[in-house]
């Protein structure tokens, strides 16, 4: 029989779980209020030294904000802005994608999407005001090119729940949007080939940049419409690009191996190509239509070229020793793309034996049948 008096009395209260009674326990055994050397510490102390911990900079926002705005210097200064519309740009990207990215965290994968999207808007507008809008005055020019971004943060804006409910899912969506997407893309494709008429008209600079705005501001229309359906796809290709990053580490040791195979073929045609040079009386190659001895680096060039079936022209076989070496080359080339591609591929799938090996897991673990026998 059981003493009565170490039996606790009833209560109503259910049974502790083991959850409730590891999470009541400190690591050290204590309880939740207690220090290490056994005293209470108030939960007012507590919250002054959480309130005393500087906050931390986000890193995801911190890398997506300087490579936006990295990229779009780089193609204001490609495309021969001055200092001014540069300096201009670059401030006007970080102000609205810093605010962006903060209302919007979506990670860095995310944010170099959006800030590659953005350069190649940049270059589709520098094609576009080249082609049809060249003489427009610099101050209107920078209007219509402020539109469609503008009309991409407002409606991201005004549609933050959606936009951040698809952020969040982080699910790829595949083609279900792409028929909406189609359409959006469409109309903009037409507003744009419509300006080709343009340059018939023969109109004053101001009035064929108020044109160019007006076409911007249709663009924007679409864009404001169609911004659910745009931050979709950017999340698929953040996913994506994602994706594959992750798998670098797989992909690196077979590239590498691809490579050196690669180079082992340029550099032997290279020598070739040299030793064919010396050894004839008579000049191997044509540079720039003119019978010419070449140098080493010449055949290295040349043989690079010919691997990539580039043909600039500027370096041409002038005889059939060579010009056989070179069809040789162009063969092993397109081989070793073919099947070096398939290898890289075959080496980063799930069930590589090539890289289990090569990390020293080859061999498999021998099974305790100690367990299985014990009866």
């Amino acid at each position: 029989m059981s003493d009565p008096a170490l039996e606790s009395p009833p209560t109503d209260r259910p049974p502790a779980t083991v959850a409730e009674v590891q999470g009541s326990r400190a690591p050290n055994g204590r309880g939740p209020g207690t220090a290490a050397s056994g005293a209470r510490v108030s939960p007012r102390r507590r919250s002054n030294r959480s309130r005393r911990e500087p906050p931390r900079l986000d890193e995801h926002w911190l890398r997506s904000l300087l490579f936006t705005v990295g990229l779009v210097g780089l193609v204001a200064t490609a495309a021969g802005a001055d200092w001014s519309v540069t300096v201009g740009a670059v401030s006007t990207c970080c102000l609205g994608f810093g605010f962006f990215y903060l209302l919007f965290p979506g990670g860095a994968h995310f944010g170099m999407t959006v800030a590659n999207f953005l350069a190649i808007y940049a270059c589709q507008f520098e094609f576009f005001r080249s082609a049809n809008f060249n003489t427009a005055p610099r101050g209107l020019t920078l209007l219509a090119l402020a539109l469609p971004v503008l009309a991409f943060l407002v409606g991201c804006l005004l549609h933050r729940r959606q936009v951040f409910g698809i952020i969040r899912a982080r699910r790829l969506r595949e083609l279900e949007h792409l028929p909406r997407l189609s359409r959006w893309f469409l109309g903009t494709l037409l507003v744009g080939a419509s300006s080709f008429l343009l340059p018939r008209l023969a109109l004053e600079p101001v009035s064929l940049g108020l044109a160019l705005i007006g076409y911007m501001a249709v663009i924007a229309v679409f864009v404001l419409l169609s911004v659910r359906d745009v931050v979709l796809v950017m999340m698929d290709v953040a996913m994506v690009f994602e994706s594959v990053t992750a798998r670098l580490d797989r992909l690196i040791m077979p590239m590498m191996a691809f490579l050196t195979f690669y180079s082992l073929i340029l550099v032997v045609f290279a020598c070739l190509y040299r030793i064919a040079d010396l050894t004839t009386p008579d000049a191997q190659f044509a540079v720039h239509g003119e019978p010419t001895r070449i140098t080493f680096v010449d055949a290295l060039y040349y043989s690079v070229v010919t691997m990539a079936t580039v043909g600039y022209g500027d370096i041409a076989p002038a005889s059939m020793l060579v010009r056989a070496l070179t069809g040789a080359e162009v063969v092993c080339g397109l081989l070793m793309l073919l099947f070096g591609f398939s290898e890289i591929m075959r080496s980063a799938g799930p069930d590589s034996r090539m890289r289990h090996f090569m990390r020293g897991s080859a061999t498999t673990p021998e099974r305790d049948d100690s367990s299985g026998n014990s009866a």
